[in-house]
């Protein structure tokens, strides 16, 4: 059976939404899942990707697959650069890459500090893509804001094996009925 080690989104853990129903949403469909908390304030992302490959470096790659929300999902594919899992799934993948940034608005960029925008910029999706080395699913709410509809379009031309779903009447909203619909369906 494989293992499913799931990042939540920015600042978030088990309780801070519905995760408990997301979770049950991948293990009805076979999978063990790992809930895998981050250290979000005063971090970035390089952090986030040690926190996550402490978790990951203890399973068998062959039986483990990298999944996350947001910057979790961010998360999830940097690591996936790194030790190729058996599969990588994204729910909205946040547009936080290099490339991203200049389509951000400011308000977004100075929410979440200097020292994180600054590293972002070191982060390349370009670069990085062809380096996935495994089968993923990209999944959105089709309500997500313009910026996430462009990452993931981007991720799906750029990605070898990606196949990409959308949860009806969901925004950036992972517990949302459409959402937990579209997991149930598609992994």
């Amino acid at each position: 059976m494989k293992t499913a080690l799931f990042v939540p989104g920015s600042g978030e853990g088990l309780q801070s939404r519905d995760y408990a129903t997301v979770l049950k949403a991948i293990e009805s469909k076979g999978y063990k899942v790992k809930f895998v908390p981050i250290t979000w304030p005063r971090t970035t992302l390089d952090k986030w990707v040690a926190e996550l490959m402490a978790v990951y470096d203890t399973y068998d790659a062959e039986d483990t697959i990298l999944a996350g929300f947001s910057w979790g999902a961010m998360t999830a594919f940097v690591a996936a650069t790194m030790r190729t899992p058996s599969e990588l799934w994204l729910f909205s993948l946040s547009p936080y890459f290099a490339e991203d940034l200049p389509r951000l608005k400011r308000s977004w960029l100075r929410q979440n500090g200097h020292r994180r925008v600054s590293a972002f910029h070191d982060v390349s999706f370009n670069k990085l893509a062809p380096k996935i080395a495994c089968p993923v699913k990209l999944f959105a709410g089709e309500n997500e804001s313009e910026t996430i509809m462009h990452r993931l379009d981007e991720a799906s031309k750029r990605l070898k094996e990606a196949s990409r779903t959308y949860a009806k009447g969901a925004g950036h909203e992972i517990d949302h009925p459409g959402y937990i619909l579209a997991i149930k369906g598609n992994i």
